[in-house]
Parts: structure tokens; C-alpha cells; sequence
């Protein structure tokens, strides 16, 4: 098998483009933004963050990678406290407790889940 095959099935739906400044706002809380991007299997959110603003510890079923764009991120994940830069991400298994605050300058990073997280897909029908 190649990582580059030829499809052997029907698309289950076609493919989409999307443009994120057009993508539809969540305010999760005060100073925490996000632009998720949905599709059957995974989801892709956009995040902002206000300086000094905290995502307080929460878990959930979904696994999650986190990536940071721009911005400094203290984040716990599983006990463990680490700074998280431009660049740099991590992998949240289901179940895994975490938090995330912004530093003093706020930040932007990306969340992917899979399947799409439900706490979002939630908001998204209010």
C-alpha cells in the first residue's frame, strides 16, 4: 500500500475549501475565541486568546492535539506544567485533564479533535 493510492470507493462527500476569517465564532468565555472547522471524522479549531486568559482544567472522550501558533501557553496536561511556544504542541489522549492559560501577550493556536468534539458541535447548533 502507498501513501499516495489511487481511491478504490466513492467519496463518502466531496471535499470542501474554507477561508478561517469565514468560518463561524464561538465565544467559549471571556477573551477565548474559537473557529471550528467540522468535518464527519475531525474537527479543526481555531483559537485565540486574550493575554493571561485560562481554559480551566476540563477532560473529555475526544483526543485532541494542541498546536501553538504564535504566543507563550502554560499548559497542564496530566499534571504536568510546561511552557508551550510558536511551534510547538501536544498530544491530549481521551480522558486526559488539561488546561491551558495564555501569557501576557495572549496568543493564537490550533485544536484538533477526533471525532469532532461535542462540547463545540454543541455551541455551534445554539
Amino acid at each position: 500500500m502507498s501513501y499516495f493510492e489511487a481511491p478504490t470507493q466513492e467519496p463518502s462527500e466531496p471535499g470542501r475549501f474554507f477561508q478561517v476569517d469565514g468560518l463561524p465564532v464561538i465565544t467559549m468565555l471571556e477573551g477565548l475565541t474559537l473557529r471550528p472547522a467540522v468535518g464527519t471524522n475531525v474537527m479543526v479549531s481555531f483559537v485565540r486568546y486574550e493575554p493571561n486568559v485560562e481554559a480551566p482544567l476540563h477532560a473529555h472522550v475526544e483526543e485532541q492535539i494542541f498546536i501553538a501558533l504564535e504566543g507563550e501557553f502554560e499548559m497542564e496536561l496530566g499534571g504536568e506544567v510546561r511552557t508551550l511556544r510558536a511551534g510547538e504542541g501536544a498530544l491530549i489522549p481521551s480522558w486526559v485533564t488539561h488546561r491551558v492559560k495564555a501569557g501576557p501577550q495572549g496568543g493564537s493556536q490550533i485544536d484538533i479533535f477526533n471525532p469532532p468534539r461535542q462540547g463545540l458541535l454543541d455551541r455551534l447548533e445554539d
